[in-house]
């Protein structure tokens, strides 16, 4: 296939791009990417999969096109699915505080600073809660939407009781 054939059946079906993002935008919309930067990615996965397409295989190159650009985008929420409840990464290290006071050697020294959060009183109060409460906090860092009033009112004693129960915590220290 040639790169003239390539860019015009590119331009063909461009507005495969559009009707991706825009039946993926709460996803895209959760996950904090910018829209350009989703259809760059995507440009560029429709182009793979023109020079890949074979007619011999596949009877529609709309329909061939429409699920690599699918598949495209669940490549995309694997690659920055948030983690945990914080959303951090597992591989987070720590930060490095610079102290402005020079060593007798004079080097400066580096004290590594973590969040006052203890794993411990996390881990404490997430075993206190109920199998409703821990349901619905997994559909929650799931990424799903909890419309249902219970699951809000679930959430928000959640959130109520966890403050109660770090400011206890961090008073007790």
């Amino acid at each position: 296939m040639t790169s003239e054939t390539r860019n015009q059946l590119f331009l063909q079906y461009q507005n495969l791009i559009g009707k991706t993002i825009r039946r993926n935008r709460r996803l895209i919309a959760a996950l904090w990417l910018e829209t350009e930067d989703v259809a760059q990615d995507l440009s560029i996965v429709m182009l793979l999969a023109i020079e890949k397409f074979d007619p011999l295989r596949s009877d529609s190159l709309p329909a061939f096109l429409v699920s690599k650009l699918q598949f495209a985008i669940l490549d995309i929420r694997r690659r920055h699915k948030p983690y945990g409840m914080g959303g951090t990464k597992p591989d987070t290290r720590p930060e490095y505080t610079y102290l402005n006071k020079v060593s007798d050697s004079g080097m400066v020294c580096e004290i590594p600073s973590y969040d006052d959060t203890g794993t411990f009183e996390v881990s404490e109060f997430l075993s206190n809660l109920t199998e409703f409460e821990r349901n619905t906090l997994n559909q929650k860092v799931g990424g799903y939407s909890l419309k249902k009033k219970s699951h809000t009112a679930a959430l928000a004693d959640m959130r109520c009781r966890f403050e109660q129960f770090y400011t206890t915590s961090a008073l007790s220290k």
